[in-house]
């Protein structure tokens, strides 16, 4: 049934998996580098659409209002590649320190990787402040037969986030430790390289794990605003229940 995202994500991991084994292998081997080019730029979409795809199978769930489709989606996409590229970089660290092998551009790998985690910062910086901003406007969300009208979920869905018991996650889990904290250490990478030189190695490996435990929380964020449902259109009937009235 390639109609089921659950379908089309299995099949998407049982291609993407066997291929990350490979350009590991590859790597590994040293492989000549234009096969493993060539094997990165088939599996670069491949693979950026699994981080989509989360998105896609999570606001198929018409009635959880923070599961947007117009927003989930993208923002799972941006800090897919931003956790992954500092997975890359926290892995390529480990592994020149554990090895004991000396590069000489390593300085420059790392500013080139700061760019791009700069970028995606922001990028993703602002996808979380227009999903928070679109919830905040209490927007109807409609199904597919157009009859589901959800009237007050999004601004339950947002107060639930930034005010309610996520408040702390939301706040100091992903803006704080996810976002604004490496944000800082990259700007100081970038105007203190001189004086950091010698530590440039803990400063970037503290920024890469700073940003994936922000991009765990904000995956147990979303999964646990799944708790809050849309509210009814019209009252329960309760006249069924024992006791009710």
């Amino acid at each position: 049934n390639f109609n089921s995202w659950m379908v089309i994500g299995g099949y998407s991991v049982g291609l993407a998996f066997p291929m990350i084994i490979a350009y590991a292998l590859l790597w590994y081997y040293k492989v000549n580098q234009t096969i493993r080019r060539l094997l990165g730029v088939v599996g670069i979409p491949l693979l950026g659409f699994l981080s989509l795809y989360t998105g896609l199978l999570l606001s198929g769930a018409k009635f959880v209002p923070l599961w947007s489709q117009q927003y989930l989606p993208y923002l799972f996409l941006n800090s897919g590649i931003l956790t992954g590229l500092a997975a890359a970089g926290l892995a390529f660290l480990l592994f020149h320190t554990f090895v004991k092998t000396e590069l000489d551009d390593m300085s420059r790998i790392l500013q080139i990787v700061g760019y791009a985690i700069l970028a995606l910062i922001v990028v993703e910086g602002l996808e979380l402040y227009l999903f928070m901003n679109h919830l905040a406007l209490n927007p109807e969300k409609l199904d597919e037969t157009g009859k589901f009208i959800n009237p007050n979920g999004g601004a339950l869905a947002y107060e639930y986030v930034t005010q309610g018991v996520l408040a702390p996650w939301f706040w100091w889990g992903i803006v704080g430790m996810g976002l604004t904290f490496p944000l800082i250490l990259t700007f100081i990478e970038m105007i203190f390289d001189k004086i950091i030189r010698p530590y440039v190695n803990w400063v970037a490996g503290v920024k890469f794990a700073s940003i994936l435990a922000g991009g765990i929380i904000l995956r147990f964020v979303i999964v646990w605003g799944g708790d809050l449902k849309a509210p009814l259109v019209f009252p329960p009937a309760l006249f069924q229940l024992p006791l009710s009235g």
